[in-house]
């Protein structure tokens, strides 16, 4: 039994050191990357769906506008070619991989991933083209690549400048088949952060990887999927406080003196002109949003606001100013009897009976009233929306 078991072992040894030997060096397989057709894809060698495990290495995230997403990555794949296997022995370096040169790259057979509902891709360039290829021992090859998308996101609208985006990136294969490529996402992880990104007032709440499939079912292609919510605490220093600051000095002219049209007039269009500026301001950023938004509701609310001070006054001045006419000219008619002097008055003019402080003063108690009510109504219903 003893020289069976060694003679088991040493064939053995002798079939592994000959499938050692059996490799070729790198500088040999280097010699011939320009001889042999490596660039022809690894299934028509092996008769198998070439398997492409994919990795995002996400380097920052932003939003230039409200239907885009701007993402910068590293899109990193990695699939297995056995005609690329080498001896191990034969390189030096302690990581046992070989760095491709560029200039080979065409030499053998790469993915042809590109993304499917990208707006704009750009590949960096600089210093040199963002992109590398290791070939490890085994014939494992990685492949990584620098990029920078720009992707359709459609913002949820209704909470606006408040919401949050759904935003997918969809890798497919260009041209192989589901019988010639398998993708799939890496098993150690689909995504990566490098570093804390800037994220230009986003937040990104959660990355789902996803399998998908076209609706020919032909092209293989992954999805994955981002979810962000925009923070819009800038905009509350921007638009909100402002407005109701101006909603306020509308308030504060009705304290003025009646007798002050001039001062009462001017601050109460400044008050409306300026809440105009802010909502062509609020109008130009939203541009690209369908419906009707919660910022349009708030600032149509601050102008109605405003403009209802103005006509307060409008209304208390004219009917201060009827009633002082009334009284002149029954003064000069009726000189003699005052009795009469109001009974024609009241005659002639029956609003000079209305009392125009008291309306003035009922005013200034539901202007705010109203104005705090709508905030409440106002906030807890766009807070509450997704």
């Amino acid at each position: 039994m003893v020289p069976v078991f060694l003679n088991l072992r040493l064939t053995t040894f002798l079939s592994l050191f000959g499938i050692f030997h059996a490799l070729p060096s790198w500088e040999n397989l280097e010699a011939n990357l320009t001889k042999n057709n490596y660039d022809i894809p690894p299934w028509t060698y092996t008769g198998q769906a070439t398997r492409i495990a994919t990795e995002l290495l996400f380097t920052h995230v932003q939003s230039p506008t409200l239907s885009e997403l701007g993402t910068s990555f590293h899109l990193i794949q990695e699939w297995e070619d056995v005609r690329l296997k080498y001896n191990a022995s034969s390189i030096l370096f302690a990581g046992k991989y070989v760095l491709l040169d560029l200039d080979k790259y065409v030499y053998i057979w790469t993915p042809d991933s590109y993304i499917t509902n990208a707006i704009s891709e750009t590949q960096h360039n600089v210093i040199k083209p963002n992109m590398f290829i290791r070939i490890y021992p085994n014939g494992t090859l990685v492949k990584s690549t620098r990029l920078t998308v720009r992707t359709p996101c459609p913002l949820t609208s209704v909470g606006f400048p408040r919401g949050s985006q759904s935003c997918t990136l969809v890798f497919e294969s260009y041209s192989f088949t589901t019988s010639e490529v398998n993708m799939t996402w890496n098993r150690y992880g689909a995504f990566k952060y490098r570093d804390e990104f800037s994220t230009s007032g986003l937040e990104v709440s959660s990355i789902k990887e996803m399998g998908c499939s076209t609706s020919s079912e032909i092209n293989p292609c992954l999805k994955i999927k981002v979810n962000i919510v925009r923070d819009f605490s800038q905009l509350i220093l921007r638009i909100y406080i402002p407005s109701v600051f101006l909603v306020i000095l509308g308030w504060m002219s009705m304290w003025i003196d009646k007798g002050q049209v001039g001062a009462r007039t001017s601050l109460g269009v400044l008050c409306v002109l300026s809440v105009v500026t802010q909502l062509v301001g609020v109008v130009s950023m939203g541009s690209g949003l369908e419906g009707l938004i919660a910022v349009d509701i708030w600032m149509a609310m601050c102008m109605f606001f405003t403009i209802m001070a103005l006509c307060v006054f409008a209304v208390v001045h004219n009917i201060k100013r009827r009633k002082e006419k009334t009284k002149d000219k029954t003064k000069q008619k009726y000189k003699q009897t005052s009795t009469s002097t109001n009974e024609e008055g009241c005659a002639e003019e029956p609003c000079c009976d209305i009392p125009h402080g008291r309306l003035q003063n009922v005013f200034r108690l539901i202007y705010p009233l109203l104005f705090m009510i709508f905030n409440i109504v106002y906030w807890v219903y766009f807070l509450s929306v997704d």
